[in-house]
């Protein structure tokens, strides 16, 4: 998962690639199917709340519930698997933000709160980047490379 953020997108794959991808998928369990397809549901929802949506409320919808705060390492693993998947297959860009929002909501619907955290760090004199990663009690579940160069700025 190295990579998934900032820099990372999608590319045009040849026929040949996407046969392996079908193949793949299909090898997967049912459940992972399922949580596949809803992985790619909520990045493509992430997308348009981030081009159509105000901050505020997109805080508000993004805002920890109610929830077990520690979920199924099992269940994490999965989570994780599958908004990585999903993010570098779909058709647009889904990098750490819509990645954090899609496994937030994945794990909203098995009744798990998670937190979003959002955070910059200076590259050069000019240029700030910025990150978001999303933790399950203290389990990084996505965006958790190199996080020690992130100042944090706000946690959803």
């Amino acid at each position: 998962m190295a990579g998934l953020c900032p820099e990372r997108h999608n590319r045009a794959m040849g026929i040949g690639q996407w046969t392996g991808k079908v193949r793949q998928f299909w090898a997967l369990s049912l459940p992972d199917k399922w949580l596949f397809m809803r992985a790619v549901y909520w990045l493509g929802v992430a997308r348009i709340w981030l081009a159509r949506v105000s901050f505020p409320q997109l805080a508000a919808r993004l805002s920890a519930g109610e929830g077990v705060e520690n979920a199924d390492p099992e269940l994490l693993r999965r989570v994780t698997y599958a908004v990585a998947a999903a993010g570098g297959n779909v058709p647009w860009r889904s990098d750490c933000f819509p990645q954090a929002i899609a496994a937030n909501k994945l794990l909203q619907r098995y009744g798990y709160q998670s937190t979003i955290h959002l955070g910059v760090d200076k590259a050069g004199k000019t240029q700030l980047l910025a990150h978001a990663w999303l933790t399950c009690g203290e389990t990084v579940v996505t965006g958790g490379e190199d996080l020690d160069r992130y100042t944090e700025m706000l946690t959803l």
